[in-house]
């Protein structure tokens, strides 16, 4: 069924349950592999460093007894031997002797030079002149490198290498891209999970959504079906067992309201007999008494047609109002009705749209849906102005509108509920009717699959409109198992 009704305004739309059960795995999973990723790099970093700044060490106390060697044994100079040295690519070889800097590469200066090279720290120097040998990671053109500096009193000189770690930070920056890579496939590894997992959780609430949602329509006779899991096998088994109840509850309320209206009806008939007699003397009655026998015909009246509306209202709720349906031309059917309850009173307007419009109901009880609607406006707005006949796409509209004061907003739902009446008793014209009008005129046209609403009408005053499905001519749409339950003999 379309719903005809405007929903009510909400509030800002919210996350759904499958989105924060999905985001939350998603969460989960990017602090656990970011937390991996980066314990990983530290590990790696500190490893790989570590395992650099070792060989560079070894490496130079090696070529450093080599120097020393070859300096006490031979009559060779330091350039020379410094030359004859084999290093890995990318290593600087320095030698601080007499005063003056020597290297066998060509980077970092030229040979015998006073001041030390670029990149060779100060607190190094310092450190290994003092006879310490000593290690320090520096920056050399913007890369980064160890320099280690290994003293040698028998020469009377320093040595120094200096290593490039550039491949070592190129290495780094891979492992660190490959555990970041690996943290967002993570990432979305367990958004995908939650989503799945989310959806395995969320279809037995969805179950019990559509089950919830066709009780509330009044089809009484879902239930949950029966479920695997324990845990949802409890939910499903108490969710049908306050079903139960509540249709036990509802069948109760409405056999008690069917027999008290039947019970009522045989004495009601007897004051009804009796009041007849009573006005057929009326003149020899005293005024008090015509006013009082005026008073007791007009709450006799109301209270019979509270017990008729009672008796209409407990077929619905005991599921067995009966629709005679037929195809009917709304035009005709609405111009009918308002000309004969209202006298010609009531004009009608038949928009150009509606003209020839059908639709398949239940021709008395959409004749009292109008009569009900004319009757609340007689008894609050002072009549009805118009009743009005258009065409909304497949829909058939039949609007009523009064001059009347209106209906508050926060009273627009509330108006279709049995036996209210609040504050429109008083305020829209102050007579008292059974509150049962526009309950029945709700229950009718839901009968129908169709909806109906309260609005302003333009200018001032309410507008009532219902909407039923429109057919085309012959066309006989299949309406739902329960509209074609019989009725329980009254």
């Amino acid at each position: 069924m379309t719903n005809r009704l405007p929903a009510p305004p909400g509030r800002g739309r919210r996350f759904g349950l499958r989105s924060r059960v999905s985001a939350a795995f998603a969460a989960a999973g990017a602090a656990l592999s970011l937390a991996l990723a980066v314990t990983t790099y530290a590990l790696v970093h500190h490893y790989l460093l570590a395992r650099a700044e070792n060989s560079a060490v070894t490496s130079t106390y090696s070529n450093a007894l080599v120097v020393k060697r070859d300096l006490a044994n031979s009559a060779s100079n330091v350039g020379e031997v410094l030359s004859s040295l084999s290093n890995e690519q990318g290593t600087a070889v320095l030698m601080y002797q007499g005063g003056k800097w020597y290297s066998a590469s060509v980077a970092v200066g030229d040979t015998g030079r006073a001041l030390p090279p670029a990149g060779l720290p100060p607190a190094l120097i310092r450190m290994v002149s003092s006879g310490t040998p000593a290690r320090q990671r520096v920056t050399v053109q913007g890369q980064p490198a160890v320099a280690v500096g290994v003293p040698l009193a028998e020469v009377g000189g320093d040595y120094f290498e200096i290593y490039s770690l550039s491949e070592l930070a190129r290495t780094l920056d891979l492992i660190a891209g490959v555990l970041l890579g690996c943290a967002l496939a993570t990432t979305l590894g367990g958004l995908l999970i939650g989503r799945w997992a989310s959806g395995r959780v969320v279809r037995p609430l969805a179950r019990i959504t559509e089950v919830a949602a066709a009780i509330a329509t009044g089809a009484l006779d879902q239930r949950l079906p029966p479920a695997d899991d324990p845990d949802l096998a409890v939910l499903a088994r108490s969710f049908n067992e306050m079903v139960d109840a509540l249709e036990q509850r509802m069948r109760r309320d409405a056999r008690f309201a069917s027999d008290v209206s039947h019970e009522l009806r045989s004495p009601l008939t007897t004051v009804q007999a009796s009041l007849e007699l009573l006005r057929g003397s009326e003149r020899n009655l005293p005024p008090e008494g015509q006013k009082a026998l005026e008073l007791l015909s007009a709450e006799i009246g109301r209270f019979s047609a509270m017990v008729q509306d009672l008796l209409e209202m407990s077929r619905f709720d005991a599921g067995a109002a009966n629709l005679d349906l037929e195809e009917v031309a709304l035009d005709d059917l609405v111009v009918n009705t308002v000309a004969t309850y209202t006298g010609d009173a009531v004009w009608v307007s038949v928009l150009p749209d509606a003209k020839d419009l059908w639709t398949l109901c239940d021709r008395r009880r959409l004749q009292r849906v109008l009569v009900n609607l004319l009757d609340n406006a007689g008894a609050h707005a002072g009549g009805a102005l118009c009743v009005r006949v258009e065409r909304r796409g497949d829909e058939a509209v039949i609007m009523v509108d009064d001059a009347g004061p209106g209906v508050r907003p926060a009273e627009r739902k509330a108006i279709f509920e049995r036996f209210y009446r609040g504050a429109a008793a008083g305020r829209r014209g102050g007579t008292s009717g059974t509150g049962l009008g526009l309950a029945l005129v709700a229950e009718h046209i839901k009968a129908h699959q169709g909806g109906v609403e309260v609005t302003d009408r333009p200018g001032g005053g309410a507008r009532f409109i219902v909407c039923i499905p429109a057919i085309p001519r012959n066309g006989v749409p299949v309406l739902p198992s329960r509209q074609r339950a019989q009725a329980v003999p009254e």
